[in-house]
């Protein structure tokens, strides 16, 4: 009974401290992977005379796009620091002397960290998708209201089949403005004005009109540089489309998706992954084929060329039948990220383990300048795997999944070796 009780206090000594140390560094690691996008949002909010609480709407709309790497890592972070700080004032010496295996330390931990992992989930998988909604919603009404907000001043900007060259940009009125066009007729429009105007037309698509003060027009044929014509006009409209633009902020990329909308976009996905790999299958047998009746055709003439006999073979050789679905591949690992990044949380406490087999002082720095070096090495581990998804036909749940597992084999060795 009196073992009971003092688990319990022990429980609750451990879990307070490994909270505590969790937010502490939840707030480290926000500021310091995602302060930076926030400001730059905010910067380019301001330049565009948006108000003040239309601004800070945005940014936190934006933050929940930015968690889903905060909680691991604020996790690792905080089971460091409990044991590093445990550890160095002999408070785990002493509590296995008093009986307490290492498991009874680290349970708190490990309860507390799976609720985590699941609130990481939560967050990926209910608040990122909704946030991204409102966030595109909020976004086209800034556009209605002001659609220089798309325009940054002093810059160049390239938009679908023009560029635009423009000054200061302030609400809908834009100065010296450089606009350059290619129709599919391969005619090429150079307009230069001093002062212009944006006004939207349809702004469910992002369909804008530009209004040129005393425009200068230069129309050439790509074709034929001697064909072209110089011009002047009291007024000129060019109609513009912002909607590649609004891809960037869309609540329908893979990683804004929920779990369910991924599974339904990699289910209508695999069909057309099928057929891709039946037409391969199908074209290198016909080629195949072919080059056997070519080759037993000349053989029997004595007329092999057989340069081009090996062309053809290593033409063959080439053909992969196995192709590559880049959206299926995409939405499989954002799929699997969601898992991986919040089972991360739980895995993530393992690698301290080994921390309580080892003697050094100022035990909580320690512990955080591990959590750092692992967490790292850990990004860099799920960028490469995201990377070579699209270099690999095969389902990408290793790859995402390999980060943690690797964390895990580590410390599992780590483990073996200190505690001996």
């Amino acid at each position: 009974m009196v073992l009971k009780l003092r688990k319990k206090q022990l429980f609750k000594y451990i879990g307070k401290e490994y909270l505590l140390a969790f937010l502490v560094s939840f707030v480290f690691f926000f500021f310091i992977f995602f302060i930076n996008q926030i400001l730059l949002l905010a910067r380019r909010i301001l330049l565009s005379n948006v108000d003040f609480f239309s601004m800070i709407h945005l940014v936190v709309l934006a933050i929940p796009q930015f968690l889903l790497y905060t909680f691991p890592f604020a996790s690792l972070s905080g089971a460091s620091m409990v044991i590093g700080a445990l550890n160095s004032s002999n408070e785990i010496l002493a509590l296995r002397s008093s009986g307490f295996s290492i498991k009874n330390i680290f349970y708190p931990i490990i309860i507390l960290s799976i609720v985590i992992s699941i609130l990481c989930f939560l967050v990926a998988d209910i608040l990122m998708p909704y946030s991204a909604a409102q966030y595109q919603q909020l976004y086209i009404q800034l556009l209605t209201k002001s659609p220089g907000v798309e325009l940054k001043s002093n810059s160049s900007n390239v938009y679908n089949d023009f560029l635009i060259t423009n000054g200061d940009v302030k609400d809908n009125n834009i100065d010296d403005i450089v606009l350059l066009s290619t129709t599919n007729n391969d005619v090429s429009l150079l307009a230069k004005s001093d002062k212009g105007k944006l006004n939207y037309i349809d702004i469910n698509q992002l369909i804008y009109s530009l209004d040129l003060d005393q425009p200068t027009l230069l129309i050439s044929d790509l074709k034929d540089p001697n064909n072209w014509q110089l011009s002047t006009s009291d007024k000129g409209i060019y109609y513009i489309d912002f909607s590649s633009s609004l891809n960037k902020i869309s609540a329908s990329l893979p990683s804004n998706l929920s779990s369910v909308d991924l599974l339904t976009k990699i289910n209508k996905n695999k069909p057309i992954l099928s057929q891709n790999q039946d037409n391969a299958f199908l074209d290198k047998s016909s080629l195949i084929l072919n080059l056997s009746k070519n080759y037993a055709t000349n053989k029997i003439s004595s007329n092999i060329n057989i340069n081009n006999f090996v062309d053809d073979y290593n033409y063959i050789q080439q053909i992969n039948l196995r192709p590559i679905d880049f959206y299926l591949q995409y939405y499989r690992a954002e799929f699997y990220k969601k898992f991986a990044l919040s089972a991360a949380c739980f895995f993530f406490i393992f690698i301290t383990i080994p921390l309580s087999y080892m003697k050094f002082k100022h035990g909580r720095l320690v512990g955080f300048g591990l959590s750092m070096l692992i967490a790292v090495l850990y990004w860099y581990m799920i960028l490469i795997a995201q990377l070579r998804t699209f270099s690999y036909a095969f389902n990408p749940l290793f790859l995402m999944w390999a980060p943690n597992i690797i964390v895990l084999l580590i410390a599992i060795v780590l483990i073996r070796v200190w505690r001996n």
